[in-house]
């Protein structure tokens, strides 16, 4: 295999594939990045198990056609540092490839390919949903923190529902951990689906992903393929039946109040200075007619309180506990200047909206009872 090629195309090819690698992966075949050379096109093929990438180019010169399997993490540090603009790429003996410029030049092992998994990209007859560009943006930008994130069992709390099938013409996402949740909905017409898609695939498509433009999904039982301007990712969806959260979001709250989303965020931001030095910190949340009190401490470092002004509270005073930090993750999610909380009592969880956008809802359960 020999070819040529501008440093930029090749850094862009190489870029998601090698950042997919899990370097300390237990199958060292897994580590390299499959290139082959053929029909005047550059393939990379990435894998860690979970998930699978395929990105490819046609803006290069092919002298030779082949295939190589290479360290993938590697090939990509050593091209990113080249100066110059054209690289040369050619294996010697089948076991080196040689990258060189008129000033430099580097021999690198290949890996033997034979081992490596076959891998399917075609999806022809697969079942095609196509969703906004910048509804799954949104879902990404605000349900991956809400998720449970631990990778000592996969469950369907380790990834984002998509559910299309329960209400009609919309799209309904959402993710949770079992102590706060967050939902977000968007108009939508195309094919009826129900799927669990992992946070960690979901955080590596989100760079590539334009507000303006649409998203390929094709499905086929539980794998998936996503095409975003033709970069392919094969993974399995999350098996396991989904809490059934949506119905919380749905139920009416018999007492409501605003309050400023920076003064609420600047407090408890500031009392986490002082509750982070316990392993699980909490703010303690005092509602009255017209004003919420802050209260964070710590057995190691002190305490802190802050009063707030809210409006149109009319229930009785009461206090409640949070997670600081699950808290803020909801908090910083809500695009408006104001803060809608809506609740029963202090026993059941709170809901944390954006008066103005019915679409986006976040929800937390209290740790404690005052």
């Amino acid at each position: 295999m020999k070819f040529e090629i501008e440093k930029q195309k090749i850094i862009n090819l190489l870029k998601i594939p090698s950042f997919i690698i899990d370097a300390n992966g237990i199958n060292p075949i897994l580590m390299g990045i499959l290139l082959e050379c053929k029909n005047q096109e550059l393939i990379a093929i990435s894998s860690n198990n979970n998930l699978s990438l395929k990105t490819s180019t046609k803006n290069l010169k092919i002298k030779t056609e082949g295939k190589i399997l290479v360290q993938g993490k590697l090939l990509y540090n050593i091209v990113n540092k080249i100066k110059e603009k054209i690289i040369n790429f050619e294996v010697v003996d089948n076991s080196i490839i040689r990258i060189s410029t008129p000033t430099f030049s580097s021999d690198l092992n290949l890996l033997d390919n034979v081992g490596y998994p076959s891998i399917n990209f075609i999806y022809q007859d697969w079942t095609k949903c196509v969703i906004k560009g910048e509804y799954l943006k949104n879902v990404i930008t605000k349900l991956v923190n809400t998720t449970n994130v631990s990778q000592d069992r996969v469950t369907p709390l380790n990834g984002i529902l998509f559910d299309s099938n329960r209400l009609t013409s919309y799209i309904e996402s959402v993710g949770t951990d079992g102590h706060h949740l967050s939902y977000i909905k968007d108009e939508y017409s195309g094919e009826k689906f129900k799927i669990v898609i992992g946070v960690n695939i979901l955080k590596c498509i989100e760079e590539l992903i334009t507000d303006k433009k649409e998203v390929n999904f094709y499905l086929k039982n539980q794998q998936l393929i996503i095409d975003i301007n033709d970069i392919l990712f094969n993974c399995r969806l999350l098996e396991g039946e989904y809490p059934s959260a949506i119905r919380a979001i749905e139920t009416q709250q018999q007492f409501y109040f605003l309050i400023n989303k920076q003064d609420i965020f600047n407090a408890i931001d500031r009392g986490l200075i002082l509750a982070s030095g316990d392993k699980k910190p909490s703010v303690l949340m005092n509602i009255s007619s017209n004003m919420l009190k802050l209260s964070c401490r710590s057995i190691e470092y002190g305490s802190s309180y802050e009063e707030i002004p809210i409006k149109h509270y009319s229930g009785e005073n009461i206090g409640v506990s949070f997670n600081v930090k699950y808290l803020l993750n909801l908090i910083k999610n809500i695009d408006n200047d104001e803060i809608l909380f809506e609740f029963t009592d202090s026993n059941k969880h709170f809901f944390i909206k954006n008066p103005n956008n019915k679409n986006y809802t976040s929800l937390i359960l209290p740790i404690r009872m005052i």
